[in-house]
């Protein structure tokens, strides 16, 4: 028998949060009450209330001090005082009706036309549930319009006799209604919420006899209340002022019904795609259809002036009831968006031809809505009466972005906050920019890259009365809920965000006190969204109540923040001493900095470069010809080379005909074609593949780390194209042994089929290098499934493969010679039942990475083994391990640790070793996460492939990428001369000796930097200023040379000028890498990344250079560089 206790708790009594304390102390002048006059200047200065409406801020204090104690009677009722407590003023703080976040009353100027202004619309307003099957009813209706709805829509269709009108939604399941029901509800709840008009947009499916009688029924209905145009077609839509308490209609003149329906019953084309409508531009615009039906069609809504015969009276009488005429001329987008000087008009799309039409005419839109009105529909497909995102329209100007106020769920709540503004009128006036052209006739292009326009501070101290509002047990049987709440921004993409606090454990009234800061480029058209959430861990997180609010209309200071459900109804308690559900705010403005980009100015030293160089402030192709051989060292440049330069500056406006200013010799220095390296191939590259560093990959399948990542081609792709020339694959058989695939064995990793990685690499390559590539196969096969990769092998890559002429090859052939040609690396076939028993007794996968390569036993798989040509392995036995063969040649490999550990006490060995066989490194087992290590152990021993991660990234990866920068970046390195070289004594380079003297001397001067403003956003960095750069200029080489400088940071500079030096004496150049690296100061010494790169010293070209900067992932900024300058010295010259 099992007892279970449900656990009690008693809801406590928060006390107020640490601010609203410390303003009573401030305001009560360190009472313990504040008077009516002290309360006056809580709300003049913190709240920052002004007066207004009738009412002066004394007034406002002297009614809140009487209703807070009016309210809280059960404590006060034998007080006389008329000052407020600490708790009375909490209590004032934590009323919505007393202290509203945003402002109650109609506040915008109401007198501008109709389309100035964002109108509240309802889409298929009489539908219940969902699009197919739901009842039709006036009851959505009449809610729509008790929510402040002003745009009502209605289908009307005959109903089964022909002789009736009925209100549906055509060629569905859905129940119809009477349209006469719909009209009378309209009238008894139109303005129950706000005076301002109402619009009845009518879908009209109707023969012309019931037109007429819908003319009367509208007539009879309304009355007065009816708005008649003054002429036909007006020309300038008139005010929401005007129009109080008036009923509007707006549909299709009747004349282009009787035309489109002939036009369908001739069997012209009504399905045309919203694509064909709005993508493509064709000459003749036909009917939009939503659902392939014309409720929503623009084309059953087209305006055509063209008297098509004479009407009857009352045919006249439903034409003149039409004060907003839907439609649009015929033709293509362009003239569907004409704004016409002696007419206004309304033009129908769904959410998705606006997105398409925004592509490529967002300023059409923008200017087509000054004046005229856009109505956006949801989309064909949503059965479910789901919406979509309405900023898309509102930022086009649209005022009726038409949503279905049956459904719910975020873009609803959006909807929802939108229309709080303006006292929740249904009208919310348009922001000037959108209303406004330029000088140039220019309007608002929504596409456009805006600066940081306002700041908004939010604060959110506590929440309070779900204990009221949901049962005990709602949240959870056992404990009190654990909330946290999403605080964020809709809006402009730029300014889109969702932020949460932390989740407050076992509290009904949960204490957060968190604040967030929210940059907003269009403030005006930006929500601020509030959801609060009950944590749950093992199930979805529990619903606790949401809202939106305008940006524009939140009031300063600490407010009252009503919660609503998720139907957008506001949550409401019984208790009289609780208010409802809610949370306190606190809401601050910041205004943002500005900070005009200063323009890039050449620092002295090439103001005086150019002095010398050029002659009365002009430099001629001589002189630049000069420049390059004296100063650059471009020893071989020619005239040709600097008439180059020349033609690449023509398109600049600093550019002279007779030679350049200052300002293009400048432009020149910092552009492409002043680069810090060569770009061409110019190592020897006739020597054995031993006499290089090759650009090599480790497991070069994976996607990222080294147990549970995917296997795929796109790693192999991306390695390739990048220059890498020694491709990894481990090859084992598929589930059903008779395929095979690649994959890292005895980890989670999922596998690749290995005839998808071989076409791969056939047709990536030699798309960035024509230098042989290398694949090495880590070999898990049986002999069949040998035989089966060989032929895989020998079908992909046909002649591109490389066959040797013999079994061993006596010295490898030469990078020149093996052009665009696949050369396969693996172990002797022969090996594989020794490996199949040592897989069985444990061994792991990176112990086998070099024991797989050890053995060569007499049985062999012939097919397969002609195909190697670089055999891996050693010797057995136990021999020598750095043994060197006189007549073939190898390949060994070992671990990062094993290289380590033999380099202890036989360098010199290794060293003799790699200037004849190759030497492969990996990466230890233990990086897991696909980290790298410092490649330069290797390189300084002879290592050609050590192997990398390439799809992690790091500093090491850095450095492996700025080696292979070198030689044009083929993926081959020649390798230094005293690495190949063997003295009288048979000596050979020693990478251990201590004293090594210093070679040569490099100089580098870092000039400045620019370009971030254009690869970054503005607010990446700080969000209050420029940022402040610093630069980290060192050495990755032998242990004596490798060191880390930098600059100071530069403040609030987008173009820092930094003029700063360093020297680098250097023992082993030829194995040296520069390092750059950008920082953004944080006083925190988080510094943020701002770009890096390294470059080979062997291969820098001397003078001032343009160094481009690449990201963390190795990609090259757009933009982003640094101006430097580089020299080498002898010691001695220093």
């Amino acid at each position: 028998m099992c007892v279970c206790f449900t656990r009690k708790f008693r809801v406590k009594e928060e006390e107020p949060p640490r601010d609203v304390k410390e303003a009573f102390e401030k305001y009560a002048e360190g009472g313990t009450q504040m008077t009516a006059e002290q309360l006056r200047r809580f709300l003049a200065e913190l709240q920052v209330e002004k007066d207004g409406g009738g009412a002066s801020v004394s007034d406002d204090a002297e009614r809140i001090v009487e209703q807070v104690l009016q309210k809280r009677h059960h404590i006060t009722k034998l007080i006389t005082r008329r000052t407020l407590s600490l708790e009375d003023f909490h209590h004032y703080l934590f009323s919505p009706d007393l202290n509203p976040l945003i402002r109650d009353q109609v506040h915008q100027d109401m007198t501008a036309p109709l389309s100035h202004y964002y109108i509240y619309t309802g889409h298929n307003s009489y539908l219940t549930g969902n699009q197919l099957s739901s009842d039709c009813s006036d009851v959505p209706i009449i809610k729509a319009l008790k929510r402040g709805v002003r745009v009502v829509e209605l289908d009307i269709w005959p109903n089964s006799t022909k002789d009736n009108v009925h209100v549906l939604h055509g060629r569905t399941l859905t129940t119809p209604v009477e349209l006469i029901k719909c009209l009378k509800s309209i009238k008894e709840h139109a303005f129950s919420e706000s005076p301002y008009p109402v619009i009845i947009t009518l879908e009209d499916h109707l023969t012309a006899d019931l037109q007429a009688k819908v003319a009367q029924m509208l007539i009879q209905t309304f009355g007065e209340m009816l708005f008649y145009p003054e002429t036909c077609c007006l020309k300038e839509l008139p005010s929401p002022e005007e129009l109080k308490y008036r009923i509007i209609i707006s549909t299709k003149p009747p004349e282009e019904y009787l035309k489109d329906k002939t036009s369908n019953e001739n069997g012209l084309d009504s399905h045309k795609s919203e694509e064909d409508l709005w993508g493509k531009e064709p000459s003749e615009l036909t009917h939009e259809r939503e659902d392939d039906d014309t409720s929503d069609s623009d084309t059953s809504e087209d305006n055509n002036n063209n008297n098509h015969g004479s009407f009857s009276s009352v045919e006249h009488d439903y034409k003149c009831l039409i004060a907003i005429h839907a439609g649009k001329p015929k033709g293509g987008l362009k003239d569907a968006l004409k704004v016409e000087l002696d007419k206004v008009r309304r033009l129908s799309l769904s959410e998705q031809a606006l997105e398409k039409a925004a592509e490529s005419h967002g300023t059409d839109i923008v200017r087509f809505t000054q004046k005229n009105i856009l109505r956006v529909y949801p989309k064909g497909t949503r059965f479910n009466s789901s919406n979509y995102k309405p900023l898309v329209g509102w930022m086009h100007g649209a005022q009726m972005v038409a949503f279905n106020m049956q459904g719910y769920g975020r873009s609803l709540w959006l909807m929802h906050g939108m229309f709080r503004a303006n006292g929740g009128c249904g009208y919310v006036k348009k922001p000037d920019f959108i209303m406004k052209a330029d000088s140039d006739n220019q309007v608002f292009d929504p596409k456009a890259n805006l600066p940081v326009k306002k700041t908004l501070k939010v604060k959110v101290y506590m929440g309070d009365g779900w204990h009221l509002d949901f049962k005990q047990t709602h949240f959870d049987l056992y404990s009190p809920p654990d909330f946290y709440t999403r605080v964020g921004i809709a809006g402009v993409p730029a300014d889109e965000i969702m932020k949460k606090t932390k989740k407050k454990e076992d509290d009904w009234t949960p204490v957060w006190e968190e604040e967030f800061t929210f940059p907003l480029t269009v403030p005006e058209l930006a929500l601020l969204r509030v959801e609060v959430h009950e944590y749950d861990m093992s199930e979805k997180d529990d619903f606790g109540g949401q809202t939106c609010l305008p940006v524009s209309e939140l009031r300063q200071g600490i407010r009252a923040v009503p919660l609503f459900d998720r139907k957008g109804v506001k949550y409401n308690s019984k208790a009289v001493s609780k208010m409802s559900n809610k949370q306190s705010f606190n809401v601050c403005f910041c205004f943002q900095r500005k900070f005009r980009l200063r323009m890039a100015e050449p620092p002295e030293d090439i103001k005086n470069l150019f002095d010398i160089f050029a002659e009365n402030g002009i430099m001629t192709i001589d002189d630049l010809q000069s420049f390059l051989i004296e100063f650059q060292g471009e020893s071989s440049a020619t005239k040709e080379d600097a008439q180059t330069i020349f033609n690449s500056l023509k398109h600049l406006n600093i550019f002279q005909r007779k030679g350049l200013h200052l300002d293009a010799f400048f432009r020149y220095l910092l552009g492409n074609l002043n680069p810090p390296l060569y770009s061409k191939v110019h190592h020897d590259m006739n020597s054995p593949l031993a006499h290089y560093f090759l650009f090599t990959g480790h497991n070069s399948y994976l996607t990222g780390n080294q147990l549970s990542s995917n296997s795929s081609v796109h790693p192999i792709i991306n390695a390739l194209l990048q220059g890498v020339r020694v491709i990894e694959l481990d090859l084992w058989p598929g589930s059903k042994k008779n395929t095979v695939e690649v994959r890292h064995g005895g980890t989670l990793t999922r596998p690749v089929d290995l005839i998808k990685c071989l076409r791969a690499i056939k047709d990536n390559a030699f798309v960035a290098s024509e230098y042989p590539v290398i694949i090495t196969f880590e070999d898990h096969l049986p002999s069949n499934l040998q035989a089966k990769v060989a032929k895989m092998v020998t079908g992909t890559f046909g002649d591109m493969l490389y066959s040797p002429h013999s079994e061993f090859l006596m010295e490898f052939p030469s990078p020149e010679s093996l052009k665009r040609r696949i050369l396969i690396s693996t172990k002797p076939p022969e090996y594989h039942e020794s490996q199949r028993r040592r897989d069985e007794s444990g061994y792991t996968n990176h112990e086998r990475e070099q024991d797989d390569e050890d053995e060569e036993e007499d049985n062999a798989t012939p097919e397969y083994k002609q195909l190697i040509a670089i055999h891996a392995g050693k010797p057995k036995g136990g021999l020598d391990i750095w043994h060197i063969d006189p007549i073939k040649v190898r390949r060994l490999s070992l671990s990062e640790q094993q290289l380590e550990n033999e380099t202890k006490n036989r360098g010199s060995d290794i060293v003799r070793f790699t200037q004849r066989n190759l030497l492969r490194v990996y990466p230890k087992g233990t990086r897991l996460d696909s980290s790298n290590y410092n490649p330069m152990l290797g390189w300084s021993h002879g290592a050609q492939m050590v192997a990398f991660n390439m799809q992690g990234h790091g500093k090491y990866l850095w450095i492996m990428e700025g080696m292979f920068r070198a030689n044009g970046g083929c993926g081959y390195v020649k390798k230094p001369d005293f690495l190949l070289a063997v003295g009288p004594n048979d000596e050979v380079f020693d990478p251990d000796e201590p004293f090594l003297p210093v070679r040569t001397t490099l100089k580098v001067k870092v000039y400045m930097g620019e370009g971030w403003h254009s690869d970054f956003h503005h607010t990446h960095f700080d969000l209050y200023s420029p940022p402040d750069f610093f630069v980290r200029v060192g050495i990755a080489g032998v242990p004596r040379d490798t060191i880390m400088m930098e600059t100071e940071p530069i403040e609030d500079q987008w173009v820092p000028m930094w003029n700063k030096e360093f020297i680098f004496p250097l023992t082993v150049p030829d194995l040296a890498v520069l390092r750059v690296e950008v920082k953004e100061y944080d006083t925190s010494g988080n510094h943020d990344f701002g770009g890096q790169t390294c470059l080979p010293i062997p291969e820098l070209r001397t003078g001032i250079r343009a160094v481009p900067l690449h990201n963390k992932r190795g990609q090259k900024y757009k933009s982003v560089r640094l101006l430097m300058r580089f020299e080498f010295y002898n010691e001695n010259e220093i």
